[in-house]
């Protein structure tokens, strides 16, 4: 997108009143304009029925675009953003009142230099497609960095082709636990979709998900800590994982690393591959309770690298067909 001349660029301050006047009552669009800011500050505030198209966001603090108070029907498209601490947020002014976005469409989107998250939703927040969206961390980024976040009770929301690329936290002493992830959601969040995304580059997880019957299909995960990281329950579907990596900071690479108490998937058509000096586990098991495995028709080729390591409890892996009959290379 061209930078626009002088003119054509307005305060994120003055924008965001002069939306709120005037637009108040009615859905509204908003086309081809320009939010720069000083690096702190917001862009606008959304609303229901809002449209926000071929626009740029630059230098701007914890919101390019806020959602505040409940609001419906807010479409995000075509839209470039750089320099940011998150493009999307959601927080309420009201703490009483919980500012949730629902039946909402996020699609086109590239957000460069993002130095704590491109979008964080929550609260109640549900129905919404999150498509063809791009984020680039910045080399200065905040602790807990991460692309997409999920928190709260936010449920039925779909990601398609998007991206998170270097998510990294940096600063930390070599004991601590390194944060930094592509894709996160948490306990409370249900029914999430996460469809031909990839992450790439992070100090934590490439997909960090606690949430309850997601769903991966044709994910990619490179050169993270952990490609895959999971705490809740579901489906992953031809997912494909490269060359975990580690950083700095506590805690061992692995492909795909299961958490928590009650860990519950279906792993089918997993693709696996990675160097000979690469010695990041297939399969961690770090959990309190026995995770719940079926791996379904394997194809891994991890030959420095062990097939299954338990840190903790002892993992029930169902392997469909038998393990020695699907295509499994690794050091074990």
């Amino acid at each position: 997108m061209d930078h626009p001349d002088r003119r054509t660029v307005i305060s994120a301050f003055i924008l965001a009143s002069l939306l709120g006047r005037s637009h108040s009552a009615h859905a509204a669009t908003i086309d081809g304009r320009t939010f720069k800011g000083d690096g702190s500050g917001e862009g606008l505030r959304a609303q229901s029925g809002l449209v926000i198209k071929n626009s740029g966001f630059f230098n701007l603090g914890n919101g390019a675009i806020r959602v505040n108070v409940a609001t419906d029907s807010l479409v995000v498209e075509d839209v470039e953003g750089r320099d940011l601490y998150r493009f999307l947020e959601n927080t309420a002014s009201d703490r009483s009142t919980p500012a949730s976005l629902t039946n909402f469409t996020l699609r086109r989107i590239t957000g460069d230099d993002i130095s704590r998250a491109m979008t964080r939703i929550r609260y109640g927040s549900r129905d919404g497609l999150i498509e063809d969206v791009i984020a680039r961390a910045g080399t200065e980024t905040e602790r807990y960095c991460a692309g997409f976040v999920l928190d709260d009770e936010a449920r039925s929301i779909i990601y398609r082709r998007c991206e998170a690329h270097g998510f990294a936290e940096r600063g930390r002493s070599g004991s601590d636990y390194w944060n930094g992830d592509g894709f996160t959601d948490e306990r409370g969040n249900k029914a999430i979709q996460y469809l031909n995304c990839v992450a790439t580059g992070s100090t934590d997880g490439g997909f960090d998900l606690k949430s309850t019957d997601v769903r991966l299909s044709d994910c990619v995960a490179k050169d993270n800590k952990r490609n895959f990281r999971f705490w809740g329950s579901g489906e992953v579907e031809r997912c494909r994982s490269e060359d975990p990596r580690s950083r700095g900071g506590s805690g061992r690479a692995s492909h795909f690393s299961f958490h928590g108490g009650s860990a519950k998937y279906v792993i089918d058509r997993p693709v696996v591959r990675a160097a000979e000096d690469n010695d990041a586990p297939v399969f961690l098991f770090d959990n309190d309770a026995p995770a719940n495995i079926e791996i379904r028709n394997a194809d891994i080729s991890a030959p420095g690298a062990p097939l299954v390591l338990a840190e903790n409890s002892k993992p029930n892996i169902t392997w469909v067909p038998a393990r020695e009959e699907q295509s499994i290379r690794t050091k074990e």
